[in-house]
């Protein structure tokens, strides 16, 4: 396969009732790893970097590389995408340097001040004729590179302006979860949401924290793609912490292991297994 488009994955999702799961990684063994999960699975997926994974991966720049070169030689579709974008210079950055699916995060703005600068966004993403996902409503929790605050649960009746207005490809809504290993669902809002937004592409940010019961009612509650991050992070710096000697290989090479099982499990819950 090769690298594709976010909404190529999304529009495949809505068709076949599943969700592609959105893995933030932050070094090279955990891209590997969720690469080789994915392959194993026969999975799509998005490979996300957000502005914490960036800095750490040595920049844009490298990442970006990284991530056409995983995908170009992978045998699944993958997605490049970048996790909560903070302004327009950085998507646009993402945008020359080949991601493939972007994420404005105006969520700790006022909804006002996040309508016009999603709107900006999606004028960016335009330029590239990417897909814009964008955040209403605002997912709690502690995460490395990314703004948080207290949560605010996404209204649907507001969520229905929004996505008319700012003309996203897909929205992060904030139902429960949160980021890091905690949150549940609150799946009738789910469904509210989904109906009011008329079966735009939801987003579930949050999804290390949640019970496979969880994942699978919000899969068929209309969540169509489920990012994680902590949890595969978690089982990356236990395997690493477990691992003597001097030499780091085998250590790196248990971590990436540990990493692939965790993220074929989570490709297992949310439907997204043979779809490739």
């Amino acid at each position: 396969m090769t690298l594709v488009g976010g909404l190529e994955l999304l529009a495949a999702a809505e068709r076949g009732g599943y969700a592609v799961p959105g893995f933030n990684v932050s070094n090279v063994e955990m891209a590997l790893a969720v690469i080789d999960a994915a392959e194993d699975r026969r999975a799509p997926i998005f490979l996300q970097f957000n502005p914490s994974n960036l800095k750490h991966i040595g920049g844009m720049e490298v990442a970006a590389s990284l991530g056409r070169t995983l995908a170009a030689r992978a045998l699944v579709p993958v997605a490049l995408h970048l996790d909560h974008g903070p302004d327009l210079p950085l998507l646009r950055r993402a945008m020359r340097e080949g991601f493939t699916s972007l994420m404005f995060d105006g969520s700790t703005y006022p909804i006002e001040r996040n309508r016009r600068e999603t709107m900006e966004a999606y004028a960016v993403a335009q330029e590239g004729r990417l897909p814009l996902e964008a955040e209403l409503g605002h997912v709690g929790g502690r995460e490395p590179g990314v703004i948080t605050s207290e949560a605010v649960l996404t209204d649907p009746e507001a969520a229905a302006r929004f996505v008319q207005e700012t003309r996203v490809d897909s929205l992060a809504v904030s139902v429960g979860t949160a980021h890091g290993l905690a949150g549940r669902v609150d799946v009738l809002l789910v469904r509210e949401i989904r109906a009011a937004v008329r079966g735009l592409p939801l987003v579930l940010h949050g999804g290390s924290g949640l019970t496979p019961r969880d994942l699978r009612d919000a899969v068929l509650a209309g969540i169509r793609k489920v990012n994680i991050s902590s949890e595969i992070h978690a089982a990356f710096a236990s395997a690493i912490a477990q691992s003597t000697g001097s030499d780091p290989r085998p250590a790196l090479n248990a971590a990436r292991a540990a990493v692939a099982t965790v993220a074929a499990e989570r490709i297992d819950l949310l439907g997204a297994a043979r779809r490739a």
